[in-house]
């Protein structure tokens, strides 16, 4: 019997005709949301790399600091004494040809109403260059009116631009007539104005140093100022030097003063802080802010309310860079409590009164009330700091932070003679 031979049925599948309508649609359709999931992606990463970078790598704030101001050596203190002598004839007669020579020219060139014009006008452009660091601070405060309403109160002084420490401009203001300012601002020469906020403030000068971000600062406004530049306030020869008050010393922003420094002798004796003072023969109007600067263009000194009486006298740049440059980088300051003057050459030889810092007054409820300082007490040495002036005082007390324990030499008055006395005493936080 043969076999039958079945074959299955066979079958073939063909494939779908392709919609070329659906498939142009899906293709869009891709396109359209890779777009928008590109644009989705470059705006998050715009927006959030800026914060990934500052987390991963702050931005570093630069230290202020100041340059140690170093004494010029004389040539005469180099010299033989012939070389000396030699020196001061050669001299001796240099200044006898000047001498002629200035005779000469005032002689034959008068110095007429055009040359004084002349002058004036230089010296008024001068002042209107060097107001490119300068600012106008406002402290904004809220006030209540006799119907208990509140409105705010608008306070102005003369700001300088102090520093740059790669996050911030550094404003030096004197703030003290504001009060309880809850916002400040400051407007730069360009008119341009921006918020800044207190770094830190000394209660007792009322010298305080804002912070303006830079990142607030508009480029343009970069271009047109700059850091203000520092003098020497310390040396003798600056008594009779010209100087220029410029910022408000008539108590209007903008306004100038001409003039020169008639003595710079003068102290202001704060607690735990004694500070050198210039003075002119400026006179000023109300409430009087600003600078006070040389025809260098550098800063000599600095007013602020703390320091009063006509004419113009302003604190001498030297003795508060220390102060300013702690202010400007938020260090903490130490505190005692201590008023005190130096002990002059007449009390030392007369009444055998010890060279040191003569204790005044002791501030209540202070470290140095506590420690066991009294009022007649002479200050001689702090730590390993020996003590000579009430300015030597107010140096090793700038050094020392708060929390830092010390010991206090100090030389008492037992009704015969002075005895020497140690105590330790603990500084706190000046405020």
């Amino acid at each position: 019997m043969e076999e039958k031979k079945y074959e299955f049925v066979h079958e073939t599948i063909k494939k779908k005709p392709v919609n070329k309508k659906k498939l142009l649609r899906r293709t869009v359709l891709t396109a359209a949301l890779a777009v928008v999931f590109g644009l989705v992606a470059c705006v998050t990463f715009l927006l959030i790399e800026p914060v990934i970078n500052n987390v991963l790598n702050p931005e570093k704030i630069s230290k202020v600091e100041f340059p140690e101001e170093k004494k010029e050596v004389k040539p005469q203190e180099l010299l033989t004494e012939e070389s000396v002598a030699r020196q001061e004839v050669q001299r001796q007669e240099a200044a006898v040809e000047e001498a002629k020579e200035e005779a000469i020219q005032s002689a034959t060139t008068a110095f007429g109403i055009d040359q004084y014009k002349e002058l004036y006008q230089d010296l008024y452009a001068y002042a209107q260059d060097s107001m490119d660091f300068m600012v106008s601070v406002i402290g904004i405060s809220e006030m209540q009116d006799w119907l208990q309403g509140t409105f705010e109160n608008e306070n102005t002084t003369a700001g300088l631009i102090l520093a740059d420490n790669t996050a911030e401009l550094l404003i030096l203001a004197d703030t003290g007539s504001m009060g309880n300012a809850s916002q400040y601002y400051v407007r730069f020469c360009d008119k341009q104005m921006t918020e800044a906020h207190i770094k830190q403030k000394d209660s007792q000068t009322g010298l305080t140093i804002l912070a303006v971000s830079k990142d607030e600062i508009h480029s343009t406004t970069m271009e047109e100022i700059r850091i203000a530049e520092l003098g020497i306030s310390g040396d003798d020869a600056i008594v009779g030097q010209p100087v220029i008050a410029i910022g408000a010393p008539q108590g209007t922003y903008g306004s100038v003063s001409y003039g020169m420094i008639t003595a710079n002798k003068g102290r202001l004796n704060l607690t735990d802080a004694s500070y050198n003072l210039l003075t002119t023969d400026l006179n000023t109007g109300t409430a009087p802010s600003g600078v006070l600067i040389n025809l260098e263009g550098k800063v000599l000194g600095v007013r602020a309310g703390s320091v009063s009486g006509q004419p113009l006298t302003v604190f001498g740049i030297s003795d508060i860079k220390t102060l300013i440059a702690k202010l400007s980088n938020n260090e903490k300051r130490a505190y005692f409590g201590i008023k005190g003057v130096d002990v002059t050459d007449d009390a030392h030889k007369e009444m055998n009164v010890p060279y040191g810092a003569y204790v005044t007054e002791v501030v209540s409820q202070s470290p140095a009330m506590r420690a066991g300082v009294s009022n007649g007490d002479i200050i001689t040495k702090i730590g390993d700091h020996l003590i000579s002036s009430y300015k030597e005082y107010r140096a090793v007390i700038m050094s020392l932070s708060p929390q830092n324990v010390v010991e206090m030499t100090v030389m008492r008055f037992d009704g015969t003679e002075y005895k020497e006395v140690i105590l330790e005493i603990t500084a706190e936080e000046a405020e």
